[in-house]
């Protein structure tokens, strides 16, 4: 990588997203909810509380996420 002065143009072309990350983004969410829900049911009743599938699919989607932008 070429060391450039600030405010200069960088003469390489952008990364294009590759379309692979964006569905493993998603395969990764969706199999970290399906084991979250799976964990959470047996350490507690059967169905967990809608508060818990909640904080499951916020925690899949911070995965997914992380997974997208660390792909990139």
């Amino acid at each position: 990588m070429a060391i450039i002065a600030r405010g200069a143009k960088s003469a390489a072309p952008p990364r294009q997203r590759n379309i692979a990350s964006l569905v493993g983004g998603f395969v990764i969410a969706g199999g970290c909810f399906v084991l979250w829900v799976l964990v959470t049911s047996q350490l507690t009743q059967w169905p967990p509380s809608p508060l818990l599938f909640v904080l499951g699919a916020a925690v899949a989607l911070a995965i997914g996420v992380w997974i997208r932008v660390a792909d990139l």
